[in-house]
This record gives structure tokens, C-alpha cells and sequence, in this order.
């Protein structure tokens, strides 16, 4: 079962949600740390997810799937997870929440450590988020993941 890392900092919710996923030995220090040496912002000036590298080069498995796919995370038994992307137009913002299969750990104030998956997305819903058509799913059990795998997908 994954740990939920709370926000630090008003836009630290990225690092927040990569220690969740990567779990220990890996600690917010680290990976704040760490995160330094990838670009962050592109020339557009739109946010990257630097840590697809990241994670790679930490020697996880990442890959995108379809959204759908979160509904299958109770097959792996843990050994998936992922990170769940979103846009909230009305704060003109993104976010971003680690996912188990117990549901949606969200690095924000006061979010309970877990809500099932059902429950958190149309929580969010009718908050007015907008969430990303695919989720980057997180393994190091490469063997593990083939029925998530999106065709022609990777990182």
C-alpha cells in the first residue's frame, strides 16, 4: 500500500505524488532534490512531467494508459500505480494525484489518505476538474502491466 506524502508547499503537489509512488527509500527530500536536474517548464511555458525521466532513470516502468484502465488497478494487487492528471479550469491550474488500487491518494490540505476511485472522480467532477484522457501507470514489475499497456504507447 502506498503512503500519502502531504503538500509542503502551495505547487509541490508533483513532488508529493512521485514519492508516493515511488515509495520508500525514496522521501520528499530526495525527490526534491533530484527533481532539479529535469526541465520542468517547456518553451511555451506549459508545465512537463519531468518525471517520466525521473522515473525511468530510477529504474520504474511508466507508461501511459486510457483512463478506463484505472478501473483494472485492483488486478495487480499493488504492484501498479500510477499518476492521474487533471486541469481545474477554474483555477487556472493542473494537479495531479497518485492512484492504487484503493483509489486516488491527493497530496492536497486535508484530503483523506485514500478515496475509492468512483468517489474521488466524481468528487472532482462536479468540482469543475477536467481529468487527462490517460494516466501514467508505475511498476517495477514490467511483467505485470501488459494488459494496461496502451498499444504504441510509451515513455
Amino acid at each position: 500500500m502506498i503512503e500519502r506524502v502531504p503538500l509542503r508547499a502551495e505547487n509541490d503537489c508533483s513532488i508529493c505524488v512521485v514519492t508516493t509512488v515511488m515509495g520508500l527509500p525514496y522521501t520528499y527530500e530526495r525527490v526534491q532534490e533530484d527533481s532539479e536536474k529535469y526541465h520542468k517548464v517547456a518553451k511555451d511555458g506549459k508545465g512537463l512531467a519531468w518525471w517520466e525521466g525521473y522515473l525511468r532513470d530510477e529504474g520504474f516502468t511508466a507508461f501511459y494508459c486510457k483512463f478506463a484502465g484505472l478501473y483494472a488497478l485492483p488486478l495487480y494487487k499493488g504492484d501498479v500505480v500510477g499518476i492521474l492528471g487533471m486541469d481545474i479550469p477554474h483555477l487556472k491550474t493542473g494537479h495531479v494525484v497518485a492512484v492504487n488500487e484503493v483509489g486516488a491518494v491527493d497530496p492536497a490540505d486535508n484530503a483523506p489518505d485514500h478515496v475509492g476511485l468512483q468517489e474521488y472522480v466524481r468528487n472532482r467532477v462536479l468540482d469543475g476538474v477536467c481529468f487527462h484522457i490517460e494516466w501514467l501507470a508505475v511498476t517495477k514489475e514490467q511483467d505485470r502491466v501488459s494488459a494496461l499497456r496502451t498499444p504504441g504507447e510509451s515513455i
